[in-house]
Parts: C-alpha cells; sequence; structure tokens
C-alpha cells in the first residue's frame, strides 16, 4: 500500500508545512546573526588560564567566519572548594565553580542594537589523588569540562537575548 519512497515524500510535505527548521541548517540572522544562524561576536581578551579555555571555547561557539556585529566582555572568577575529606583530614574530592559576568555590546552604536550583559555559573568535580601530577591533570580537566558548558550557556543566553525584539 506505502512504498517507503511515497512515506519519505509524504514526511517532507508534513515537516515543511509544520514549521520545522533544522537547528543548524541555513535561516535569516535575525538581530546580528550570520546565514547560519550563528550570532557573529568578537570575544575580547579574558584574563588568566581559566579566560584563555573559556574564550577559545567562545569563540567556537559563535560565527568565527563572519564580520562580528558584537563585542563580548567576560569577567570569570574561579573558586575551588574540598567536597570530601578521608579519615585522616585529607582532601579526597574537590568542586571548582567557575562564575562568569558577560557584556554584550553592539560594535555599530548608530545600528539601534542595544547591549546585553547576564551571568553565568557552572560546577566541576574532580578526585584529589597522591600523585601531584595526576591532581593538576584532573584540574585542567575539570576546568575545560566547566568552560565548555559555560560557553555554551553564554553562547546560548547571548543569542536568545538578541533575537528577543524590543517593545514597539
Amino acid at each position: 500500500m506505502w512504498s517507503p519512497r511515497s512515506l519519505i515524500v509524504w514526511a517532507a510535505l508534513l515537516l515543511g508545512a509544520c514549521g520545522f527548521q533544522p537547528l543548524y541548517g541555513a535561516r535569516d540572522g535575525g538581530a546580528g546573526g550570520s546565514a547560519g544562524g550563528r550570532l557573529a561576536v568578537e570575544v575580547s581578551r579574558i584574563a588568566e588560564r581559566e579566560g584563555q579555555v573559556l574564550r577559545d571555547a567562545l569563540a567556537r561557539e559563535f560565527d568565527a567566519g563572519a564580520i562580528p556585529v558584537y563585542r563580548l566582555d567576560v569577567t570569570l572568577s574561579e573558586e575551588i572548594s574540598t567536597l570530601a575529606i578521608d579519615s585522616q583530614g585529607d582532601a579526597i574530592r574537590r568542586r571548582m565553580t567557575l562564575t562568569a559576568r558577560w557584556r554584550l555590546t553592539p560594535l555599530d552604536a548608530a545600528s539601534g542594537r542595544a547591549a546585553f550583559s547576564g551571568n553565568a555559573r557552572d560546577f566541576e568535580g574532580f578526585n584529589v589523588l597522591a600523585s601531584d601530577f595526576a591532581n593538576l591533570t584532573a584540574e585542567r580537566a575539570a576546568r575545560e569540562r566547566a568552560a565548555l558548558r559555560l560557553a555554551r550557556r553564554i553562547a546560548y543566553d547571548a543569542t536568545a537575548r538578541t533575537r528577543i525584539k524590543p517593545p514597539a
């Protein structure tokens, strides 16, 4: 009755009619976006090693190939606290907290675009081992995981805020 080819044709027609849009497909750039739907942003330098990791992750989240429409300034702080101790009183588990305050500023003040700001925070745990090298590696890996998630959160928030139309 239904051939596989006819099912595919009907599915394509139905998806096209319902307003479905691919997540990373081509669509209009909106307010400051590029043709791929990602925001065109110049990411300013962020101090310290954790700032370099976050800046690299942010550069991957935004459209690096487009002419920047916004500049993103980020202030980052890192805190490491002890989560668990063993019977001798030595730390065996730690938690890293990365907190970012960000501000997205339009590069062209005459464009009428608004500046946006926000806060983002991410947590990552890691074990404390007997080897100093293993501890440095675990801390570095935790920092990179937290920075990647933080960059996604900042990019999502910044992109969402630029898509909101101001009240008329």
